[in-house]
């Protein structure tokens, strides 16, 4: 018996000290590897006028301020401060109240513009335009100044030495790394002092400076101040360019200047790269006499890289109409034009469309059905 009892004694102490049996089973969870999306809003041309400046001045005395430009954009600030990055062209040089506050046609901006866009929701603006020499030199050099001060916003199309010219401007968002830059096909005939002020358009520029943007970032975005003042219609030097950027590997072209709006498309280039083009937005905020000059469009697209691969693409581009909405004087309106907004054009805007000081302004009329008629025949897209 006491034999037995030692027999069960070793077998129990041997099952306690085996090792348990692992378990085969793999309960650890593979991480699903997700694509990242970045959120683009783009609008078209701040064409700051006399009357524009003068209501910005009113603005200011109530909020505090010289000039306070927020009120023009509220209603399209929800979507601008929504998307991950907003861009807009900065059309008149912000030369600030030293050199000269002026509209048409040599026009200069205040500095409070800048704050203005930034404090809206803008993160990229283009500085590159037609009217970037209008205060010469230091009116390049008082832009920088201010808006190198508003640490929001990345700009590109100007510059106030040789080194800043030769420096790619880049952004950051959601881990991708965005390259800007931007160019204009002239600057009114005016000759600048010093050859690097601004970007102009030319093949082996472009070619260098988008080579240098693509070796330190994923994603190469293009402003393109170009095209015909008020022509729907696209001409050779804009199919040319957006065909060399398309070449050189550039993700999305955004065209501004003819102050009217013009097609998106796809552009294909070399070694099967397609380029998304804008080819104009039109206006944003102006004061310009003519109803096609009112309509303009806001533009919606997604940068997407894929999260197995690191590959970049352009996906769920959009374009739709906004319109200008103001009031004034008909028999003085070169100097009574007030009550400035931008709208999305809807047909809920007939509601007010004929307040509008062009509606039978030299026989024009402004309704839904008309500014969309013009807008449906820029972009060659329906509603």
């Amino acid at each position: 018996m006491k034999k037995l009892k030692i027999a069960l004694l070793c077998l129990f102490l041997v099952a306690c000290s085996s090792p348990a049996k692992e378990d085969t089973k793999d309960t650890t969870k593979k991480e699903e590897v997700k694509d990242t999306t970045v959120s683009f809003f783009a609008v078209g041309d701040n064409l700051l006028h006399d009357t524009i400046n003068a209501e910005a001045k009113t603005y200011g005395e109530t909020s505090g301020r010289n000039y306070d430009y927020r009120p023009f954009y509220k209603n399209f600030e929800k979507q601008i401060q929504g998307a991950d990055v907003a861009f807009i062209n900065q059309e008149t040089i912000v030369g600030g109240e030293e050199l000269g506050i002026s509209g048409y046609p040599n026009f200069n901006s205040p500095k409070e513009v800048a704050s203005d866009l930034a404090t809206t929701g803008f993160d990229l603006v283009n500085l590159a335009s037609n009217h970037s020499l209008d205060r010469s030199s230091q009116g390049i050099i008082n832009a920088l100044q201010t808006f190198d001060f508003e640490k929001n916003l990345t700009v590109a199309g100007i510059n106030d030495s040789e080194e800043r010219k030769n420096e790619i401007a880049t952004f950051k968002q959601k881990g991708i790394t965005f390259s800007f830059l931007a160019y204009t096909y002239g600057t009114n005939g005016i000759i600048p002092e010093n050859a690097y002020e601004v970007n102009y358009f030319g093949d082996e520029r472009i070619a260098s400076d988008v080579a240098k943007a693509k070796e330190v970032s994923d994603v190469v975005i293009v402003s393109a101040h170009w095209g015909d003042e008020n022509a729907f219609e696209l001409n050779d030097m804009q199919q040319h360019y957006a065909q060399v950027f398309a070449d050189a590997g550039v993700d999305v072209v955004i065209g501004t200047h003819p102050h009217v709006v013009q097609p998106d498309t796809w552009v294909d280039g070399k070694d099967g790269h397609k380029t998304y083009v804008i080819y104009s937005l039109g206006n944003f905020l102006g004061g310009m006499l003519d109803t096609k000059n009112i309509v303009g469009s806001y533009a919606t697209f997604d940068i997407v890289k894929d999260g197995k691969t690191d590959d970049i693409s352009v996906k769920n581009e959009d374009v739709k109409p906004l319109v200008i909405d103001f009031h004034g004087n008909q028999n003085n309106i070169l100097d009574e034009r007030y009550d400035y907004t931008v709208l999305p054009l809807t047909k809920e805007y007939d509601k007010v469309a004929s307040n509008h000081v062009l509606h039978g302004y030299e026989g024009q009329v402004v309704s839904y059905e008309e500014l969309l008629r013009m807008w449906t025949y820029g972009t060659k897209r329906e509603i």
